[in-house]
């Protein structure tokens, strides 16, 4: 297996799962309903539903980066956006948003060359090995954070604390 091959294994493995580590970002998403995304658990933390729809905006501008185009943004409303309705159509329509964000970056990054992973895209100071691993590290950390706040949700429904 080569360098480039390797880094398409570990985005699918950081998103969809069967990763050493724990949950993927879509298998910490599994059980989230409108309801549990939609609701602050933790005072001053982002929702379950903002942090599926950054990883959407993030996702799209690495994947638009990776293709040549320097001029995309994250702006501040789509970085942790709130949702329009909070029912069960919309938040549907988010986890599909994140599938259709990763085939695309997926079928983007499948071009790739081996030999390309080390230099810059065009416009770009990083490389896009970099990119490639940071995509990785931000479902990661992001399906920690997912993680963590369905455990709240669990136990305050429950009528418990987190322990």
């Amino acid at each position: 297996m080569n360098e480039h091959s390797s880094h398409l294994r570990q985005i699918q493995k950081a998103f969809e799962g069967e990763a050493w580590h724990g949950p993927s970002l879509m298998e910490a998403l599994d059980g989230v309903d409108a309801h549990m995304a939609k609701r602050r658990w933790v005072d001053g933390v982002h929702t379950i539903w903002e942090i599926a729809l950054h990883t959407v905006a993030w996702k799209r501008a690495v994947t638009k980066w990776i293709e040549g185009d320097d001029t995309i943004r994250v702006e501040d409303d789509e970085n942790f956006p709130m949702p329009e309705q909070g029912d069960d159509a919309e938040w549907e329509h988010v986890l599909n948003e994140l599938k259709v964000a990763q085939a695309e970056f997926l079928a983007v990054v499948s071009r790739l060359s081996n030999d390309k992973l080390y230099e810059n895209p065009p416009g770009r100071t990083t490389i896009y090995s970099d990119y490639l691993f940071g995509v990785v590290h931000h479902d990661l950390y992001h399906a920690g954070q997912i993680s963590l706040l369905k455990k709240a949700a669990q136990a305050e429904m429950q009528g418990s604390k987190v322990k």
